[in-house]
């Protein structure tokens, strides 16, 4: 009997799972896909192209997709059980809570094992894969947009020119405009850098706008960046697309802080599916009348405490260095999650 129940709660958690992380999925996708909607679906751009970023996106969204449709599948599940009285007759039949709970501790397990390996190698590169290959749109939207004798605004500032070599890289007799400053010049040429187009120009005719009044200049060479996004650049190697296998022989040539935050950050968040998958069952068979959107509300309002509490453990990190607080989200919904389940069992 017990194994034909373990089947059919098995199959109830996988496939809720996998419907719930669909529908996560498409919506966590929506404000990236806007973001990006004019380079990601420009003149040029194949299927090929868009299919993969769309592939990169999901991919690392899983770490954040994954425990978040664990927690809902197993609130909604245990839920649909326990308004239909099938927790009751369980434990009617001497079944106890412990027992009851265990497929879905089988699936959750399954997931943090797939979630680490996630987590540690697939996620980050993904997301590296989705920068390079953005940038490679952006590039090719700019190339195929540049015409002669047409303006193009699609730069930070208007960019006409009157004639173009072939490949589109090589500019004759040049027209740059933006809030800040004009030029014209007698060439130039456009070369490809990380995140985005480097023009050097020649021959150059600069008006500049500082502090009110205009700045006339003549320069023999003139360089502009076309960059698909602005930011600080950090110095030295950066950790934010390694793998955990990398960050640990990073960490041992170097003992980088932020190395060792990652690696710590990486084991949390697969170890979230834990406490997750605990409240989850309990609060499902708690408040099992409540209705469908309410055991989404609770999930998706334990995943936010989640990702605060994780945010709070990662500024501790970096004020005061200490690593503990990086597992406080795990160590205070573990604890909670224990507690309100102990209290069902005892009624």
């Amino acid at each position: 009997m017990l194994k034909k129940i373990d089947v059919y709660i098995l199959k109830a958690i996988i496939v809720s799972f996998f419907i719930s992380l669909a529908i996560v999925s498409a919506v966590m996708m929506i404000g990236d896909i806007i973001k990006i909607y004019d380079i990601l679906f420009a003149r040029g751009s194949s299927l090929e192209t868009l299919f993969k970023i769309l592939l990169y996106i999901t991919i690392f969204l899983s770490i954040f997709t994954i425990p978040m449709a664990l927690t809902i599948a197993i609130n909604y599940v245990y839920s649909e059980m326990s308004n239909s009285s099938e927790i009751t007759a369980l434990r009617s039949s001497g079944i106890n809570l412990y027992r009851i709970y265990l497929p879905a501790f089988f699936i959750t397990l399954a997931i943090f094992v797939f979630l680490f390996y996630d987590v540690s190698f697939l996620a980050y590169k993904s997301r590296l894969n989705y920068k390079n290959e953005l940038e490679k749109t952006f590039r090719n939207k700019i190339y195929i947009g540049l015409k002669p004798d047409m303006f193009y605004n699609n730069l930070g500032g208007t960019l006409w020119v009157e004639k173009l070599s072939s490949d589109h890289r090589n500019l004759y007799h040049v027209f740059f405009a933006d809030k800040n400053e004009v030029f014209i010049a007698k060439s130039g040429i456009l070369n490809d850098i990380k995140n985005g187009i480097l023009a050097k120009f020649e021959s150059v005719k600069l008006f500049s706008k500082k502090s009110g009044s205009y700045e006339y200049g003549r320069f023999k060479e003139y360089d502009l960046a076309f960059l698909l996004a602005k930011g600080k650049k950090k110095k030295g190697i950066s950790t934010k697309y390694m793998t955990l296998s990398e960050l640990y022989n990073y960490y041992k040539k170097t003992k980088d802080k932020e190395a060792i935050f990652k690696i710590n950050k990486m084991i949390s968040l697969s170890l979230s599916v834990f406490p997750l998958s605990i409240i989850a069952f309990s609060l499902g068979i708690t408040f099992s009348r409540s209705g469908k959107s309410a055991g989404i509300a609770i999930s998706l309002l334990l995943f936010f405490v989640f990702y605060i509490l994780l945010m709070l453990g990662q500024s501790l990190f970096k004020s005061k260095g200490w690593i503990i607080p990086i597992y406080m989200p795990n160590i205070v919904l573990t604890l909670f999650g224990f507690y309100i389940f102990y209290k069902k069992v005892k009624v």
